[in-house]
């Protein structure tokens, strides 16, 4: 994966009286912490971080990431955001709801978080989130109501509020689908095959991300190789065809050419 210059993201902080480092901290603490920063960069992407090399700082604990490209433009504006003097500001919530939480750590433990670039080419200067830092609310999604498809496997149905968990063909982790139980029960064979299934949804306008999943219909479907009717159409073409004795050559008359 292509990746942009590294920034780093560092945590100062104390356990009992000795300095947070990589030969000192807590293993929830280093846990959390990297996990945090991976959300910070990814935001609501759905990117992987698994491929990426890391080093390891030895000021406080540190982390210097190269950023992916397919995330870099979104993630050097949020960060500029998050520094601008606006009270409110355009980004990934997600993001930002990463700062928050350093922030209340910041106050409540004393944290200090540095995220520093490590070019000048990058749109963002080096800051810190101390107790005094004022992290920018985002403005709120907007979720459009729409109309979907999905085609994968049920594989289960239940629950105090009706839905089932559809597992699509190129996603292993199953979405959730609200229902009412009289479609689920019209539907003769619900767990055998997959089904393609009519659902309406709220869209978000920032990133496309669907949620709210509720099935409207089943929808006539079949992935099976249907044999006769591939037979029929042959026998169809071949009666069109019967009286061209060069099918080839007159195709390549009609196109006026001899290619």
């Amino acid at each position: 994966m292509p990746e942009r210059e590294p920034v780093e993201f560092a945590l100062t902080a104390k356990i009992g009286d000795k300095a947070v480092s990589p030969e000192h901290v807590a293993w929830g603490q280093m846990r959390k912490f990297q996990d945090e920063v991976q959300q910070l960069i990814l935001g609501s992407n759905k990117s992987s971080l698994d491929a990426i090399v890391v080093t390891i700082k030895h000021s406080s604990y540190g982390l210097l990431m190269p950023i992916p490209e397919d995330v870099g433009d979104s993630f050097e504006s949020d960060m500029a955001a998050a520094i601008s003097d606006a009270s409110e500001v355009e980004g990934d919530p997600k993001r930002f709801e990463i700062l928050r939480k350093w922030q209340r750590r910041a106050v409540m433990e004393g944290h200090v978080y540095a995220i520093r670039p490590s070019s000048s080419k990058m749109r963002f200067a080096a800051f810190n989130i101390t107790e005094d830092t004022v992290v920018k609310r985002t403005k709120e999604d907007v979720w459009i109501p729409t109309e979907t498809t999905l085609l994968g496997r049920i594989t289960n149905a239940g629950g105090e509020d009706a839905n089932i968990h559809v597992r699509l063909r190129d996603n292993p982790k199953p979405l959730i689908v609200w229902t009412d139980l009289a479609l689920l029960e019209r539907e003769a064979y619900p767990f055998s095959g997959e089904k393609l299934l009519r659902v309406s949804a709220e869209r978000n306008s920032r990133t496309g991300e669907f949620r709210d999943y509720r099935l409207i219909a089943f929808v006539r479907y079949s992935s099976e190789f249907d044999e006769a009717a591939f037979q029929k159409m042959i026998a169809a073409g071949a009666e069109a065809w019967a009286d061209v004795k060069d099918p080839v050559g007159w195709v390549r008359e009609q196109r006026g050419g001899s290619e």
